[in-house]
């Protein structure tokens, strides 16, 4: 079986500890970098890393840089890029890479599955893909709730970029994998439950690494996009019927394979 190809890098645009730049080039918003005396500017930079991250902003394998290019990008302390490095590491987030070209790179997703919370105890090697369905259909309802009641209209902004990102590469069921992987993982960042938020990205990572074991279609299935269009449209809407209709719908695609289903 073939596996997956790395995703072409992509631009980065990452703004300092003052908000000069944001990551599409344009002036941030007050709020790109958080003040409180509460959360270090370490803690801030490695939270910012990891959005990036989970809204497919950065993939695997792309390089953030070395320890002095990222100091001087976020215009941060030595120590303030060590510590927020730990950070990362702590939550398999990023590798290390020696030599010319070397420097930070986004991990892969088997690292961040061995880092997860499932790691005590479980081989998640051995797991198998009712294993997945299974305990995914127990989280995700609750997710997908929590995400209706924290939500705001910046929220949904985001998450309807994402799906209008896999509309457009519905033709490459890689690109449109990892932007699914990327929709979910924002959803779950709206969750305040951090260990259901944790145990829910480490299922979606098993997920994401699977896919590298298997070839993939051409395509997917176009009505795939829809069904994700209509599970924001209703998270937006909030708690409601019309939020456990949409969640039905999206967990009957998700089982019977409707994401590849032609």
């Amino acid at each position: 079986m073939a596996s997956l190809a790395p995703l072409a890098p992509a631009v980065w645009y990452p703004c300092d500890m003052s908000g000069n730049a944001y990551r599409d080039g344009s002036d941030a918003s007050s709020d790109a970098w958080p003040r409180s005396s509460r959360i270090s500017k370490a803690l801030r930079l490695a939270n910012h890393i990891e959005q990036d991250i989970s809204e497919g902003v950065l993939a695997s394998g792309d390089r953030l840089g070395t320890k002095t290019e990222l100091r001087e990008r976020f215009n941060v302390a030595v120590a303030t890029v060590n510590e927020a490095v730990k950070l990362l590491d702590s939550r398999g987030l990023v590798d290390a890479k020696p030599g010319p070209g070397g420097g930070l790179f986004v991990a892969a997703p088997a690292a961040r599955m061995n880092h997860g919370p499932m790691m005590l105890g479980y081989a998640w090697a051995d797991a198998t893909t009712a294993d997945y369905h299974e305990v995914r259909s127990a989280l995700e309802p609750i997710i997908v709730r929590h995400a209706a009641r924290e939500r705001t209209a910046a929220d949904i902004a985001v998450l309807t970029s994402i799906v209008d990102r896999m509309e457009r590469h519905v033709g490459d069921a890689q690109r449109y994998a990892a932007d699914n992987t990327a929709l979910h993982l924002r959803i779950a960042k709206l969750t305040t439950n951090i260990p259901l938020r944790s145990t829910y990205v480490t299922l979606i990572d098993y997920f994401q690494h699977s896919l590298g074991a298997i070839e993939l279609p051409a395509g997917v299935n176009v009505t795939n996009v829809e069904i994700h269009r209509r599970l924001i449209e209703a998270i937006n809407r909030g708690e409601g019927p019309w939020l456990d209709e949409a969640m039905r719908h999206h967990d009957e695609n998700r089982t019977s394979g409707g994401l590849w289903r032609q």
